[in-house]
């Protein structure tokens, strides 16, 4: 259906940013070949966040492993090679990105293979994909902040959203934490669900509990 001011039948940029990650919203863009008709959906759109949020994931993931990685000084490798024959290819930016979490797929079963295992050849591995995998990001747009920042700019978002104040949230999980020390496990658990209803999900980790927002 033709999109028009009088029907109502269409967002303004800057609206759909208050829901979505600029880097979402062109994403989704690129997803699609540019012959190709577009259909926004917020389902569409989750989607594509959700992807997003797996790629920075496994840049966090990949982080921890072998600490931070620039694309600089390291040899591009398969990725970036298929990548570029997408974009050569009438610039098929949907096969490109398909590229991009196909690479992140492979390196996650890597992982989870070698968790235990730090020799340099697997260190050059994720070096090489991270590296192609932020080149194709400085290419798109996408992809430019470090993962911490990114899942910041998230969940601050989102608690936005929900009217949810994270001052509030961080008591609540203090008080929590007391009433696990004091072995007193009813009350507990009963902050938790008050907080999972708020969908907040917590982790408790030997370092201490950390909370995000599950949207």
């Amino acid at each position: 259906e033709k999109m028009s001011k009088s029907l109502g039948n269409f967002l303004m940029i800057k609206d759909v940013l208050k829901t979505y990650h600029p880097e979402v919203v062109r994403l989704f863009l690129l997803s699609n070949h540019y012959r190709s008709p577009i259909d926004f959906t917020e389902k569409a759109m989750d989607e594509v966040r959700k992807g997003l949020d797996k790629i920075y994931a496994f840049f966090a993931r990949v982080e921890e492993k072998i600490g931070s990685v620039s694309d600089q000084n390291i040899e591009p490798g398969d990725c970036w090679q298929q990548f570029c024959d997408a974009m050569d290819d009438d610039f098929n930016s949907a096969r490109g990105i398909g590229i991009i979490f196909d690479t992140v797929r492979t390196i996650n079963r890597l992982l989870d293979q070698n968790a235990n295992n730090d020799s340099n050849q697997i260190k050059k591995t994720l070096q090489c994909a991270v590296a192609d995998i932020r080149r194709t990001g400085n290419i798109l747009g996408i992809l430019l902040e470090k993962p911490a920042v990114y899942f910041n700019k998230q969940q601050t978002q989102v608690l936005e959203q929900k009217s949810v104040d994270p001052a509030m949230i961080d008591q609540m999980v203090e008080e929590r934490n007391k009433a696990r020390k004091a072995k007193n496990w009813i009350k507990a658990d009963q902050i938790r669900d008050q907080l999972a209803g708020m969908d907040v999900v917590l982790e408790d980790r030997p370092e201490g509990t950390v909370w995000k927002i599950d949207n």
